[in-house]
């Protein structure tokens, strides 16, 4: 499949490109079309059944084409050209796996492919088999190696090669149960390429998580907690209903054969009833163990084992054989309920392991130990930092299995808010029905609500399409620190003020996005429109929180700089660092050993740059 104009995002040049091998051109050709294909389906907003059915394409297609150089071979009807390529450029080919595998599951798992990643993955071609480099020259290395009697005979490619690559030996086998996530390496020095970045001091109170949200219901009894879709509209839950509700279920799962300690795993959509499980388990003692529940089958039942989960909740969508990795398993309609005599959470450590996690982003799909303390400064942190009023409401659209999502949810409890819940899918829809003072998002939310409003706007008339259509420049220019022109005032009260107004966006305090950047086009449309787009960066290992690109002084190309709590620094060879009381208690396996607490500070295995304190990442 060949670059359909001049204008694909990744356009296929014989001068460039060719080896001068006509079947083995073609095999290259196919994952630029690919590529152009996924670009153009994100960037016109097909169908998510579409993009993931090409991002499964491509996948497979790469798993191929880098993956069994005999099948390859085979097919091309080459070999001895291109072989010692495989060999010798096998982590190259590895990478570029990693990062299609990373855009499947990302998307899987409902998160915005940014245009980034697409963007590297169009690099990685160009300098990869570009003519430029004498090293990709397969056809010149063809007409001079290859005999013209040459036969290809499959299983001689990579006899008798030898290798000095330590993956190329047995893996070790997997450990099972909790071990530290340095995999005995904390001690290793690391040296700093950059100067530390303090985001300043923060009080961690020294008490459970189950002491915390006790401590907000007696707070803020009879205010609202959450907002539940029923029918049309919600339905309200106040603190003392959710409290209620979450201390019954407590006392529930501690009549059946769980007790504190025990690990549980909620392979449950997210909804108030995720919530009330979740509270439930902190008020229990019990370690809560979050599953995406659009995984696979098998990736559930491999991420219940390894977490050696003791009890399961489960809904009718959950498998079977994933429901049997469990001893103990209760079901969230029916969830067992009694007064307990004790809530053994109120006298939890908050050293104690608290909730697993897993960081489905990684091709090593972490899992990480989090504390009641890891979760306590996560919220401690965002209520320093995005001060809320109590009274207020904020999103919850994406999945509670994710810790940003879920520590956004504590902070709004925390400054005695309210959690509006909606499937991802109603978002768009339902904002208007909430009108957030916190829209917590991630890029594929923005990409979304992007394509809505461009749709309202081209139903407008001309001068006000005209009026919007300079949204993008206006906040480039706000951005830049430029000002707008006369003529934004008019864009704003008769365009910008009444989109805000219709879509729920009006009120919002903070228009929260994270876990990828987002793209710079959606910023600067936003922002030109009047929403006050405020980047979070955290991984997993940091429940989610590390540095904040604040709306007032943002920075484009940069997730800001650090939280509260929070160090960060470059190693010498320019990895970030993070350091605070956010940062993870351990890791279930050895398999994490590679990111990993070295020396006090967390190696986060991503590469950055910082200027002015601000981080950017590589």
């Amino acid at each position: 499949m060949t670059s359909r104009s001049s204008e694909a995002f990744a356009e296929w040049d014989d001068d460039r490109y060719s080896t001068g091998i006509e079947r083995f051109d073609e095999q290259h050709k196919r994952l630029f079309g690919l590529l152009n294909d996924l670009h153009t389906a994100m960037d016109e907003g097909h169908s998510e059944e579409r993009v993931g059915d090409i991002l499964r394409e491509l996948e497979r297609y790469t798993e191929y084409h880098f993956g069994d150089e005999e099948e390859f071979m085979q097919d091309c009807g080459y070999a001895m050209d291109c072989a010692d390529c495989f060999f010798d450029h096998r982590e190259m080919h590895e990478q570029f796996e990693q990062k299609v595998r990373e855009l499947r599951e990302r998307h899987e798992n409902g998160e915005y492919v940014t245009m980034d990643v697409l963007v590297f993955a169009r690099d990685w071609l160009d300098s990869h088999i570009a003519a430029a480099d004498e090293d990709q020259r397969y056809g010149d290395y063809y007409d001079a190696e290859v005999d013209e009697d040459y036969e290809y005979s499959p299983g001689t490619l990579k006899r008798d090669r030898a290798t000095d690559d330590p993956g190329a030996v047995d893996e070790p086998p997997e450990t099972a149960g909790e071990t530290e996530a340095t995999g005995g390496i904390e001690d290793q020095p690391v040296t700093l390429g950059s100067e530390v970045e303090d985001g300043g001091s923060l009080a961690v109170p020294e008490a459970s998580m189950a002491t915390w949200f006790a401590d907000l219901a007696e707070t803020h009894g009879d205010r609202t907690a959450a907002l539940v879709p029923a029918g049309d509209g919600y339905a309200e839950r106040t603190f003392d209903d959710l409290y209620d509700r979450a201390r019954s279920v407590a006392g529930g799962l501690l009549t059946t054969d769980l007790a504190p300690g025990d690990r549980l795993a909620v392979p449950l959509p997210s909804g108030y009833e995720w919530s009330v499980v979740d509270l439930a388990c902190h008020l229990a003692g019990l370690v809560s163990v979050p599953l995406y529940p659009s995984a696979t089958d098998e990736r559930l039942r491999e991420r219940a084992e390894r977490a050696d989960v003791d009890g399961l909740v489960a809904d009718v969508d959950t498998p079977v054989a994933v429901q049997e990795v469990a001893d103990t398993v209760v079901h969230v309609d029916d969830l067992p309920t009694a007064d307990p005599r004790a809530l053994p959470g109120l006298d939890a450590d908050p050293d104690d392991p608290a909730t697993v996690v897993f960081d489905v982003g990684t091709p090593t799909d972490r899992g990480c130990v989090l504390t009641g303390r890891n979760l306590r400064a996560a919220v401690a942190a965002l209520d320093a930092e995005l001060p809320l009023d109590p009274g207020a409401t904020g999103t919850c659209f994406l999945p509670l299995a994710h810790v940003y999502q879920r520590v956004l949810a504590y902070h709004l409890w925390s400054s005695g808010g309210a959690v509006a819940y909606a499937p991802f899918e109603d978002a768009t829809a339902r904002l208007g029905e909430i009108d957030p003072d916190v829209l917590v998002g991630v890029p594929k939310l923005y990409q979304q609500l992007y394509g809505t409003l461009q749709d309202r706007i081209g139903d407008m008339g001309w001068m006000k399409r005209k009026l919007a259509g300079r949204a993008t420049a206006y906040g480039r220019g706000i951005l830049a620190g430029e000002g707008t022109p006369l003529k934004y005032r008019a864009a704003k009260r008769l365009v910008f003020g009444p989109l805000r107004e219709a879509f729920g966006l009006a009120d919002l305090e903070y228009a929260l996005s994270g876990l990828e950047r987002l793209d710079d086009h959606l910023i600067e449309f936003f922002r030109g429109i009047g929403v006050p787009l405020t980047e979070l960066y955290g991984p997993v290992e940091t429940a989610g929180v590390a540095t904040l690109n604040r709306a007032a002084s943002f920075q484009l190309g940069t997730v800001g700089t650090p939280v509260a709590g929070t160090e960060l620094a470059l190693s010498e060879d320019g990895t970030v660092l993070l350091d605070g009381p956010t940062v993870m208690d351990g890791c279930l396996d050895d398999r994490n050993a590679a990111h990993a607490l070295r020396d006090g500070w967390y190696y986060t295995g991503t590469d950055g740059r910082l200027a002015d304190g601000a981080l950017s990442l590589e």
